[in-house]
């Protein structure tokens, strides 16, 4: 089996954004309502109040879904984890035109309760661009919080202390930031992400007013009551790059070459031929498990992105 160029899956969001993943393509691009490419994805996405049954989920070169290759022959794709039916990992293209909400996500003790998933949503932000000289993003609490106290700036939407509790990261191109599920973050304005997550579309939003979300979907459907049991509010110092507890989730590395278990490769600078074909900057492959010789041509620069070990 030898890697299979994805399509762009471009995806609806609450926000706008997504130039800076056109203009990695050579596009002119513009910022829409489609922001995300999820890359690799067999995860469907969630927006309430549209009907997309295939939103999220990302197709082949032939218009196949990935999904039904994977199901088709879950060895050659998965390999060794071929028994969970899973990738195991989502990676996403993100450039966000405005500053995103601050938001949390789940852990798996947390989903596997109240959602029946063994994933939760630990991710991780790859920094590839930025529209000005950096950008910047908000994660992990400052100090501690108690409970009753961050529930009452949620209740009465009070951005600036939901904001300005968390700690500020400048970013720039090559930066990485680990997100351990339950950390509150938010990420700015201009910065194109490679976005490694668990396969989920959990996310718990603290702050709606000023966002077309309703108070009502900021919680999953499970109150705030039981919502904010997720929410990690002891300090925590932010993780840069991708520390050894990531590998429980995934990783990312720069080496085009074969992993033994699924993958998902972004050019992300250059041109050249992969296995035959010709690849440049923002093409994207999906790689199968049991890809064991892949010829790589050229000046690419490719990241190379895996599900847990």
């Amino acid at each position: 089996m030898q890697p299979r160029r994805l399509t762009p899956t471009r995806v609806y969001r609450f926000y706008r954004g997504g130039m800076l993943i056109d203009r990695m393509r050579g596009e002119t691009g513009a910022d829409t309502d489609f922001p995300e490419d999820w890359v690799g994805s067999v995860t469907q996405a969630s927006n309430p109040g549209r009907d997309e049954p295939l939103a999220g989920l990302s197709q082949l070169d032939d218009g196949s879904l990935l999904r039904a290759a994977i199901a088709a022959d879950p060895r050659g794709w998965l390999g060794p984890d071929a028994g969970r039916g899973s990738t195991g990992v989502l990676v996403k293209l993100l450039d966000a035109a405005e500053r995103l909400p601050v938001h949390f996500h789940p852990d798996r003790a947390f989903a596997r309760e109240h959602f029946g998933s063994e994933f939760g949503k630990t991710e991780a932000w790859i920094v590839l661009a930025t529209r000005e000289e950096e950008s910047e993003v908000w994660i992990g609490m400052r100090e501690r919080v108690d409970r009753e106290t961050y529930r009452g700036w949620i209740d009465r939407q009070e951005r600036e202390r939901l904001l300005g509790s968390l700690h500020r990261v400048p970013v720039r191109a090559g930066d990485v930031i680990f997100v351990p599920a339950g950390t509150p973050h938010a990420i700015g304005a201009g910065a194109l992400i490679a976005e490694l997550q668990e396969p989920t579309d959990f996310s718990i939003v603290c702050e709606w007013d000023g966002y077309p979300i309703a108070a009502e979907d900021s919680h999953l459907g499970l109150g705030w009551d039981v919502a904010i049991d997720a929410l990690e509010l002891e300090p925590q110092e932010p993780v840069l790059g991708l520390p050894d507890a990531a590998r429980a989730f995934f990783w990312a590395d720069e080496r085009p070459e074969p992993a033994g278990r699924f993958a998902v490769w972004i050019v992300l600078e250059g041109s050249g031929r992969i296995s035959g074909g010709p690849a440049r900057s923002g093409d994207c492959f999906a790689v199968p498990a049991a890809a064991d010789r892949i010829e790589v041509d050229g000046d690419l620069r490719v990241l190379r992105c895996l599900g847990p070990e």
